[in-house]
């Protein structure tokens, strides 16, 4: 696919996009023709303004400014955190929306450690600390009528799947975007037998500590539970793991770079019951994560995972309520209603600019 996957809902949505008289243009390098719209849509990946040095990034900004003075210019923050932000950009822009903002927009008003709110956690609570420094731009508060929320990762494409199953997708994708058939996502019964209990593989190949922690120690709580049936600390081959997804009672998803992330989505495919680090701070759209109902939460210092599992294992009743709800949640996002709201909700952004 010639789109880069953050502008996937927009491209999937073509079709829609006709009947709203709203077209786009896609574009990977810098183009004299890129300010002959409406509005310019500009991905903080383009640019990687943390990797600037002080010139650089003057001049980055002065071009983004310039942009501005010709059409109207909305930032997409693309990085996964609700922090780890760059509003050194927002002078310079209409409209700066980020995939999950925190619910407490003071909090960007003030520094926290590795720039996350959960960072700053696990770095005051268990004295963690990363081997280098990073520093955002604090939010002046001037600016916060300028901070919205775009999508999160749930709109992206994360079915997965070998080649044939990719090649597939991308086929059905390609006439999806020009005619009207349905999505293709292999949804799982969350009521079909399942013989693992709970699925719990990560990555943990990070350069921060504090970013790591959860997953590195979630290996420790796991094997105080005992329990054979939960796959965990191991290496296996992406079509063995998305077996093994589908065959889960239950999936464990924690923080890495962000908060909400691919595993979540991937759960509520495969027909799993979502068990995640609390998202309680933060604000997004679509919103699939409801404590107690979608999904259900745990403690970020992992220290209920043990009674938690118990209780999920424990009640079959409840383990499938959350699997159906989480599920049934996930796919109105994919919805032909679900998607066209998506349409109309970015229209509404650009049109009150």
């Amino acid at each position: 696919m010639p789109v880069p996957a953050d502008w996937y809902p927009v491209y999937i949505n073509k079709r829609l996009w006709r009947d709203l008289d709203v077209q786009f243009n896609f574009y990977s390098t810098l183009d004299e023709s890129i300010t002959d719209c409406d509005c310019l849509f500009i991905s903080s990946r383009f640019f990687t303004l943390h990797t600037k040095d002080d010139g650089d990034l003057s001049r980055t900004l002065e071009q983004i400014a310039s942009y501005r003075e010709k059409t109207k210019v909305i930032w997409f923050d693309f990085r996964d955190s609700t922090g780890n932000t760059q509003f050194e950009v927002l002078p310079h822009v209409d409209l700066y929306l980020k995939k999950q903002l925190l619910k407490d927009l003071t909090l960007y008003q003030k520094p926290l450690y590795g720039n996350r709110v959960y960072t700053n956690y696990i770095h005051e609570k268990f004295s963690i600390s990363d081997s280098y420094d990073e520093s955002c731009l604090p939010l002046q508060p001037e600016y916060e009528k300028k901070l919205g929320i775009s999508w999160n990762p749930g709109l992206l494409d994360f079915r997965g799947g070998i080649n044939p199953v990719m090649v597939r997708n991308l086929l059905t994708d390609k006439y999806e975007s020009v005619s009207k058939i349905r999505h293709q996502i292999d949804w799982q019964n969350p009521l079909s037998e399942r013989s693992h209990n709970m699925l719990a593989l990560f990555s943990t190949n990070y350069k921060r500590e504090t970013v790591a922690w959860q997953r590195k120690n979630i290996v420790h709580e796991l094997r105080k539970i005992n329990d054979n049936k939960i796959v965990f600390d191991k290496k296996v081959p992406l079509a063995e793991e998305i077996s093994i997804r589908k065959q889960s009672k239950i999936i464990l998803s924690l923080f890495g770079w962000g908060e909400i992330c691919s595993r979540d989505f991937q759960a509520f495919i495969a027909g799993s019951c979502l068990v995640a680090a609390d998202t309680t701070h933060l604000r997004t759209w679509p919103t699939t994560h409801i404590p107690h109902k979608t999904y259900w939460p745990i403690k970020w210092d992992l220290s209920d995972i043990g009674e938690v599992y118990e209780t999920l294992i424990g009640d079959n009743k409840l383990r499938f309520s959350l699997a159906m709800a989480g599920q049934q949640r996930y796919k109105q996002a994919w919805s032909l209603e679900g998607r066209k709201m998506f349409c109309d909700r970015l229209v509404k952004k650009i049109r009150t600019l």
